[in-house]
Parts: C-alpha cells; structure tokens; sequence
C-alpha cells in the first residue's frame, strides 16, 4: 500500500512538473521568438542607419569618378541609384544577418562575426546543465529546448522579414529609376525632336564641322565633359569631380556651359544649341568693302537690338573682342583703319540676332574670307564653311564698275580705295563651289537667298558725276517702297554701271535676290543726306536690312 501512494505521488509530481515545463517552454517559446525577431530588427534598424547614413564610408560602391588621365571615362561620379545603393542595401542585409546570427545563433568565440562572448542560444542551452539534481534538469529542460527553438524562429522569421523587405526596396528603388528614366526619356526625345523640328545645330566656327556631341567643361575645373546626357552617372545631372552640379539636358541649363568642338577642341558659340543656325558667307573681291560692311552692319544690328528691343548678343568671345578693336581703331568714323582681312578659311563671327527665347531668334555664323579667296577655285575649295551656306552677301563696289570708273575722277577712285577686280567672274567661281558644296538636284537655281550690296554709297552721294541709285527717291517704310528701291538698284547696275549681265546672272542662279545701298556713315542712325547731283535728300538702306532680310524674308525699315 505504502508503495503504491509512493507511485500515485511520483506519478503526480512528475505531471505536475511535466505541465509546468510544458507551460514555461510555451511561454519562452513566445518570448524567445519575440527576442530573436526582435534583435534582427534592431540590427537591421542599426545597420541601415549606419549604411545609409550621409556620412558612411562609400569606398565600396566604385563611384569616384577616374583620375586625371585615366580612360575615356567623363571625370563624374557614379549616380547612387545606378546601381551603389544596391550594394548599399546589400551591404546592411549582409551585415545585419552576420550580427543577428552571431548575437543569437553561432555560439562562443566567433570574433570573426563581430562578437566573442557565447550566444543566446549557447546560454540557453547550458541552463540545464547548471543543476545537479535530476527533477530541475528535467524540469528546465524543455523551456530551453524552446528557448532556443524560439531564438532560432525568431532569426529566421527575421531573416524572412528582411528578404520581403529587400524585395519591396528592391521593387520600389526599380519603379522609381525606371519611372525616372522613362520621363528623361521623354524628355531628352522630346529635346531632339525640338531641335530636328526648329533645325537647330551647331558648328565650329573653325573647322566648320557639325558638332553632334559638343565636348563640355565644367566651369569650376575645367574638366572636360564628351558625355553630358542622362546615363548611369546621373538622369538629370552629373556631379564632375570637383563636385560641381552639371545639368544633363538643355532645359536644365547644359545650354549655359562652355563647349569645344570633339575635333579641333575650339570653343563653340555660348549657349549653343538654343536657337537656329544661319550661316551667312559674305562674298567680294579684293578692297570691296566686305569687312567695313560687317563690321557695320553688325554695329546696325546691336544698336536695333537695344533700341527696338529686337534682341542682340554676342556669342562668341573672340567675335566680341575683334568688334570693340575695331571700335577703339575707330572704324565706325574711319573705314581706312579696318584690318584687312588675310585669311582664306576664316573663323565664323557668331551673333545672336532675336530676343532670347524666343522662336525668331537665330545663331548668325557670319564669314569673311578674305578677297583673294573669291579669286581663286582652289581657295574656294577649302571654304569648307559653304556647305552650311543658307543665305549670301555679295558685296559689289559700285566704283569697281568700268561704266562708273569712266565717270569718276581718279582722285576720287583713289579716295574710296576703289577695287580693282570684276564682281561677275567672282561670282561665278563662288556658284560654282557652291553647288560642289549644296546639294543642288537637277534644278538650274540654287534655292538660297542672296543679298546684293553696293557698298560706299557714301561716296555716291557726295559725287557729282554718277547718280545715287535712290536719287529722288524716299526711304524704304513699307513693302512697296523697299520693292521699288530694289527694282531701283537693278536699274542702275544694268544701265549706269553698264552690267545687266551681272543682274542676270544672279537671277540666273538664286531663286531670290534682293538689292541695297550702304555706307559705314549710318553705323549708328541711319539719316538722310544731300547729294550734289540731286536737289533733295537720299538716305541709304539700313546696313543690317541684308541680314534682316535674309533672316526673315523681310527688310529692315
């Protein structure tokens, strides 16, 4: 009897200590879950502080832009989210996975994982170890079977956690580039087609080749930019390795750096690639009077674009720094003092003529070989500059003209500096090149328009002998009247300068043609004058209305 309330009693406290250990293990079991989840949390929380925090090492994500000299690589930074914040995230998940297992899992010593004292689950496991007797062991046991089942979940479930987390971050951090480069896509396609619908380019102005991709330098050091568009380094900017911010699309302010042609490294127009190009070669003789004439119509244009707020600006430093030498010589009152011009392939004098954005504004690339250049085939056949060619100016002095020269009195041929060479051959060998250069088809006209300028008019009023070509006529307000001063001009080539023949050469080979009378006296205002072989007052054209007129199809008034 003794032994069997012995047995019932055994029996008894062996469930009850069964049931409370199954109680406790279900309780740490919860708790231990809870703890693991937890820590991994926290060492994730940590690690993306740590790794995504401005000031983090970033030795590791490549993204320093090469050293001076190294590659063909643009010296720019790599964009974070091209592909460095993935290896930032990695990073943070690699770092929290190693922490959280080495805190929880692995067990002691493990330094090479960032800790040396024994893991949670090692000290879990030896607490039934730590009693002798055999009623305490069995008592613990179970709790630390489920304390260590639980720390273990608990990882796992964080491990599990952070790979659903990485998958949305991944996802997102994806929508969002891809989002980002559809609409710079866009963006930058909706760039190119402005440029091809308005026919917006940009060329050298040295070696007049086309620059399709200008080479960009970064204003603060100089560093040279060959690929300045959305790409891995950037969508809506690059960072040059000076830091500075450099803007990927027009719209953003590229336009506003300074460019150099890939080929001949020469700066190119400033703030190129805004407006229309129109390439403009002035075309003379020797002594013609072609470089006063641009100086003075360039004046024209600057002076129109301040008073009437037609928009006027110098796009080329080099083009301003000639025109103010030109003004201390005191060109505008003197055109003796002008330096002539020596160079067959001369470099473009870029002016923007238009208020600034708006649609009528253009890029003019004025050219002035010299004189020679028209003489000789085989200049003209290093003008490189004419297959660009959208309008003329063909700059005739009327004292070169035989029928005038026999009216004239020496003195005064010499006084104007009158040129010695035939404007029709000139003309000739210019076509000729220029059809080399245009592709022209089977049509016998060029489809350009040309400017005819007499030159030193000035000259003409003051002389007695030959009649001013808008004798008693008044000055071009209108259509009407700037027509019948065209048809004027006609007139007076064919019957007093004796050279129909010139006339209808030029109708012959242009599909428009129009004529005018300048003088360098009207650089600053143009005014009437009187002339001693007329009882009234004559005024001359306005010098910029050629390039008006060829810009727009309109006449300066």
């Amino acid at each position: 009897m003794g032994y069997l309330i012995i047995l019932v009693a055994a029996l008894v406290a062996g469930w009850f200590v069964l049931s409370a250990s199954l109680y406790l293990a279900g309780l740490v079991l919860v708790v231990a879950g809870a703890a693991g989840l937890g820590i991994g949390i926290v060492q994730f929380a940590t690690a993306a502080f740590a790794g995504f925090a401005a000031d983090a090492p970033i030795a590791h994500l490549r993204m320093e832009p090469p050293t001076e000299g190294e590659g063909e690589r643009d010296p720019v930074y790599r964009s974070y989210y091209a592909g460095p914040v993935l290896l930032d995230h990695w990073r943070t998940v690699d770092q929290s996975v190693r922490r959280m297992w080495s805190t929880v899992v692995v067990g002691d010593g493990e330094k090479a994982y960032g800790t040396d004292r024994p893991s949670l689950v090692s000290r879990a496991w030896s607490v039934p170890g730590r009693y002798g007797s055999t009623y305490w062991k069995l008592l613990v046991f179970l709790p630390a079977l489920a304390a260590v089942a639980g720390l273990v979940g608990g990882v796992v479930g964080a491990i599990a956690l952070m790979a659903a987390t990485s998958v949305v971050f991944v996802t997102l951090l994806g929508c969002l580039v891809l989002s980002t480069l559809a609409t710079v896509g866009v963006a930058w396609s909706m760039e190119l087609c402005v440029l091809f619908v308005r026919g917006i380019t940009i060329e050298c102005p040295q070696c007049n080749v086309r620059a399709t991709r200008p080479v960009y330098r970064c204003p603060e050091c100089q560093a040279t930019h060959r690929r300045l568009m959305p790409g891995l380094a950037g969508v809506l900017r690059h960072t040059c390795r000076c830091r500075n911010i450099l803007p990927t699309l027009l719209a953003f302010g590229k336009a506003k750096l300074p460019a150099q042609c890939a080929e001949c490294h020469t700066q190119l127009p400033i703030k190129g690639l805004t407006a229309p190009t129109f390439h403009v070669p002035v075309i003379a003789g020797p002594a013609a009077g072609k470089s006063v004439y641009m100086h003075t119509a360039v004046t024209r244009l600057m002076v129109r674009g301040a008073e009437n707020g037609e928009g006027f600006e110098f796009a080329d430093e080099r083009a301003k720094a000639a025109f103010d030498r030109n003004i201390t010589l005191g060109v505008s009152d003197d055109p003796t003092k002008i330096t002539k011009t020596t160079t067959a392939r001369p470099r473009a004098y870029n002016v923007y003529v238009g208020r600034e954005g708006s649609l009528g504004r253009r890029l003019l690339y004025l050219y002035d070989p010299a004189g020679e250049t028209a003489e000789s085939v085989d200049r003209l056949a290093e003008a490189h500059f004419l297959q660009f060619t959208k309008g003329i100016v063909f700059v005739i002095d009327p004292f070169s003209l035989r029928a005038v020269r026999s009216l004239i009195d020496r003195a005064v041929l010499r006084q104007v500096n009158a040129s010695n060479t035939d404007a029709k051959p000139v003309l000739e060998r210019f076509v000729e090149s220029l059809r080399e250069r245009l592709s022209t088809g089977r049509s016998p006209r060029l489809n350009i328009a040309v400017a005819v300028v007499l030159t030193k008019a000035d000259a003409l009023l003051d002389s007695s002998d030959v009649d001013h070509p808008y004798a008693g006529l008044p000055a071009a307000t209108n259509s009407a009247l700037r027509a019948e001063r065209n048809a004027a001009v006609r007139t007076w080539l064919s019957k007093v300068g004796g050279r129909s023949d010139l006339v209808s050469s030029l109708d012959n080979h242009f599909a428009s043609v129009s004529y005018f009378v300048v003088s360098y006296q009207d650089a600053k205002a143009v005014s009437a004058r009187s002339s001693p072989s007329t009882l009234g007052q004559v005024s001359n054209d306005d010098p910029a209305a050629p390039l008006v007129w060829l810009l727009t199809g309109k006449a300066a008034t």
